[in-house]
């Protein structure tokens, strides 16, 4: 649903839905992928021979690791956003995006070519049948070191960047603080001396509002370290 109402709709057309529909198309293609050998595992047996193993083994790791990849991209999009909001104006169009998401796609599609070699079907014989089963192709312990790399760039280099993004965010929102006290209020008051009644009552509908944005935002950041520290997913996006 993502996908058809952003592409169907020309004032959707924007940067950060451009990186969820990236990220919607991901997520399709893990649903995919994973679901399938379910049926293998109610038949007790590989059934998709041995280009469907390959096939589907390369298609989970490319959808979760553009999954990781289309997410960090779209916290960098929002941190220029709201930090450099100037600068957003010419970084951040959509031609841009299209392009980022392109190579971002290129890019993984070409790392996760290797999957093709890494894994195949094997045959086990039963009195009663063979099995076929889709697996390692190699020793299961050679697989450690590139676990440890798919899990270094895909997983914890995008964790700690929406980390530290995140936390800019919430500094330059809370970087000049609102008054709390009433005498601090009353200077402010008098610097609108002087000044149309309207003026001074639309400064206070905008700090209202301001605040109010404020502690959205707080709720918004707080649930997001909380959701990432209890369930720690790479498909877990964080919008402000």
């Amino acid at each position: 649903m993502v996908v058809l109402v952003v592409l169907r709709t020309k004032h959707m057309m924007t940067p950060t839905n451009c990186y969820l529909v990236s990220l919607a198309i991901a997520d399709l293609i893990v649903l995919l992928a994973a679901g399938l050998p379910n049926i293998s595992e109610v038949v007790a047996s590989w059934v998709y021979g041995y280009v469907g193993c390959l096939v589907i083994t390369y298609l989970q790791y490319l959808g979760i690791n553009i999954s990781a990849c289309s997410i960090t991209a779209f916290t960098v999009e929002r941190y220029i956003a709201i930090c450099h909001s100037i600068k957003a104006q010419f970084i951040c169009t959509v031609s841009r995006a299209k392009k980022i998401i392109g190579f971002v796609w290129l890019f993984t599609s070409m790392y996760c070519v290797m999957w093709f070699f890494l894994v195949d079907i094997t045959e086990v014989k039963f009195a009663d049948g063979i099995q076929v089963n889709c697996g390692y192709r190699v020793s299961r312990n050679l697989y450690t070191p590139i676990y440890f790399f798919d899990f270094t760039i895909f997983y914890v280099i995008p964790l700690v960047l929406a980390t530290v993004l995140y936390g800019l965010i919430a500094r330059i929102l809370f970087m000049n603080p609102l008054p709390s006290n009433p005498q601090d209020l009353s200077r402010m008051s008098s610097k609108h001396y002087g000044k149309p009644y309207n003026s001074i009552k639309l400064s206070c509908k905008g700090n209202k509002n301001t605040v109010s944005s404020r502690k959205q935002v707080s709720r918004i950041l707080y649930l997001c370290a909380f959701t990432h520290k209890r369930f720690p997913s790479p498909f877990m996006v964080c919008t402000v």
